[in-house]
């Protein structure tokens, strides 16, 4: 039907967190169609490139694909609290997971800046689980980038 998408949505597959991720993206960063590329652990191959490297280059083959069919080249990034993917992953880190996960994510923005070649608008979040909240919505996003 001729639509493009706004933005590539970068996010982990962990069925917990997708409600909150289609609202956020569509309610708060305002992206009405959104191409989102899922994937367990979410940008996790990015700090494991020597250990994961076909993850990394599929990750990035599937951002820069999707980009190119975008009205415009925008990429949001997203890891989440509680990732088990990333806690299968946390003995091959050196640090501890939540450091890992925020490390990665930078890491991600200065790849996709490097090897997209058109100029490039990186969001980067973090999901975090907050068990205090009075209302349904239990997870709420931080900027890191």
């Amino acid at each position: 039907d001729g639509v493009k998408p706004d933005a590539v949505v970068v996010h982990c597959s962990d069925p917990r967190f997708q409600e909150a991720f289609g609202r956020f993206v569509k309610e708060e960063l305002g992206i009405e169609h959104a191409a989102p590329i899922v994937v367990p652990g979410s940008v996790s191959s990015v700090g494991l490139e020597l250990v994961m490297p076909k993850h990394l280059k599929t990750l990035k083959d599937q951002v820069e694909m999707m980009l190119s069919m975008g009205k415009e080249p925008r990429l949001v990034l997203i890891n989440h609290e509680e990732c088990k993917a990333y806690g299968k992953l946390s003995g091959l880190f050196k640090k501890a997971v939540h450091l890992q996960q925020t490390d990665d994510l930078l890491k991600a923005v200065m790849l996709f800046k490097k090897f997209v070649t058109i100029p490039l608008h990186i969001s980067v979040y973090m999901a975090r689980l907050d068990q205090n909240r009075k209302s349904e919505e239990k997870v709420y996003f931080e900027k890191v980038v």
